[in-house]
């Protein structure tokens, strides 16, 4: 099985971040970048109420996420077994089936991918998240250009030496994720110049104009079905007659 040299410092303060935002109240979490498998198998032991789908771009990562999950006894029972799943494609067709989950977290992920790949990682996000759902992100960024601490800058320029997208701007991020339905929610800062950063998918009901246009239609369809003929038009209320007394209407307009 593969480990992460960060896990056991970081694993801590995340799970704090994550409960602050409400991810040990989801039901079902798609966590996407799950490496050797070591932070999805702590949350799931932290929360046993939970489900979760792991996910990496790496074969290995997904044989040793499942290796761990298995090892704990929760393989098939809350941690379903590892996707393969690039986040810096259009489409994410191994969960694009799924019902929409309750919560998608990525760790140390941004900074991996490309910067051209910020669009479709939170389209993704968008297309997997339900309405009122929550995404969270743990890595660091630069804010109005600068960075959260001298160390981040010389960790951007080693990324970007290695190939990698490197350090990303928030504002760049909330551009992408506005597009895909999300609107940031909070940023945490956490020890060793990190951040884990909040986002909560907009709650429209999943109603778009279109969808909206149809439901009406149908709505009148129905009353035509049920009544063919034309509704009578509003007249307004009765004048009162000299002979008649008006009633006093109390405040809260019964008679």
């Amino acid at each position: 099985m593969q480990s992460s040299p960060a896990f056991s410092r970081n694993i801590g303060p995340i799970t704090e971040a994550m409960e602050a935002a409400g991810f040990d109240r989801c039901e079902f979490l798609l966590e996407l970048g799950c490496g050797p498998g070591e932070h999805v198998v702590a949350l799931a032991q932290k929360w046993p109420e939970l489900f979760f789908q792991p996910t990496d771009c790496d074969q290995r990562s997904v044989v040793s996420t499942d290796a761990r999950a298995r090892a704990a006894g929760l393989r098939s029972t809350r941690i379903c077994p590892a996707r393969l799943v690039d986040v810096t494609l259009e489409k994410w067709p191994n969960v694009e089936g799924d019902p929409p989950y309750d919560g998608v977290y990525a760790i140390n992920v941004v900074h991996i991918m490309p910067r051209t790949a910020i669009e479709a990682f939170f389209a993704g996000c968008g297309r997997n998240l339900r309405p009122g759902g929550v995404l969270g992100l743990y890595d660091t960024w630069t804010f109005n250009k600068e960075y959260v601490g001298p160390n981040n800058e010389r960790f951007d320029a080693s990324l970007r030496s290695q190939g990698y997208g490197g350090v990303a701007s928030i504002e760049a991020c909330d551009e992408a994720a506005l597009r895909a339905g999300l609107e940031r929610e909070n940023v945490a800062y956490l020890a060793a110049n990190n951040q884990f950063v909040t986002y909560r998918k907009l709650d429209d009901g999943g109603i778009t104009p279109a969808l909206q246009a149809f439901a009406e239609a149908q709505v009148r369809a129905d009353m035509l079905e049920e009544d063919p003929s034309p509704p009578d038009l509003p007249m307004g209320p009765e004048p009162f007659s000299d002979d008649e007394d008006e009633e006093e209407v109390d405040d809260d307009g019964s008679v």
